[in-house]
């Protein structure tokens, strides 16, 4: 029995090369870092791009470590497998973008922690190939947050809101309910909103004020 387990098991000491491990997590963070530049060029989610593009790193860096752990053991990686069975992963994925963009990052970390740097390289430069070419010919957008604000009496909210959001959702080509505030004579809604480019923002400030020449619009950069 001991023997069978010393054939079938690889211990850290005989595999672990601190140059080749610092070498290939240089490597990791380079790819990630790539990504992640990509990820704010080209990706087309309406969340903030910025802030997830930092998850991304730390996301393909943790798998890194963890697949750098337990590759060499089948004891530690059979205890990866129950300890990963009680762990609930309940952060809301808002887009199916952000989903392919982590599960990149996944891929990265574990082919750069299994040492299959080759595979890793051509995958990578493959995906970078096909999310150029599919940006390519696509028009730029622009993110912004609305801010809407206006005093109207309590029994027209509901039709003052319903012209809003179709006023919106008319001129921008993809529209986020961000919050919805109600007060004793006023409203208050916040839409995260894209647009094809500005001349889209001035149409949908114009078609507002039409609504309610009192009505307040604010438009913020989304990256503030």
């Amino acid at each position: 029995m001991d023997k069978l387990l010393e054939q079938i098991s690889i211990t850290v000491e005989d595999s672990f090369s601190p140059i080749n491990y610092i070498a290939y997590i240089l490597l990791c963070a380079v790819l990630l870092y790539l990504l992640s530049v990509v990820y704010n060029r080209y990706g087309q989610s309406i969340s903030n791009r910025h802030q997830l593009s930092k998850v991304l790193m730390i996301v393909g860096l943790t798998t890194f470590i963890i697949i750098s752990i337990v590759k060499s053991s089948l004891a530690l990686s059979l205890g990866l497998v129950g300890a990963l069975s009680i762990v609930r992963f309940r952060t809301a994925i808002k887009e199916p973008e952000e989903l392919g963009y982590f599960f990149m990052a996944i891929a990265i970390g574990l082919g750069m922690g299994a040492n299959q740097l080759l595979p890793t390289l051509v995958g990578f430069i493959v995906l970078l190939l096909i999310i150029v070419l599919q940006h390519k010919g696509q028009s730029s957008s622009i993110t912004q947050n609305l801010l809407i604000n206006l005093e109207c009496d309590t029994d027209k909210k509901t039709t003052i809101i319903k012209e809003i959001s179709d006023t919106v959702s008319e001129n921008a080509t993809q529209v986020d309910v961000k919050r919805i505030k109600h007060e004793a004579t006023s409203v208050a809604i916040n839409f995260l909103v894209k647009v094809k480019s500005l001349e889209d923002l001035n149409s949908i400030n114009e078609k507002l004020i039409a609504i309610d020449p009192n009505i307040q619009v604010t438009f913020i950069d989304n990256t503030l």
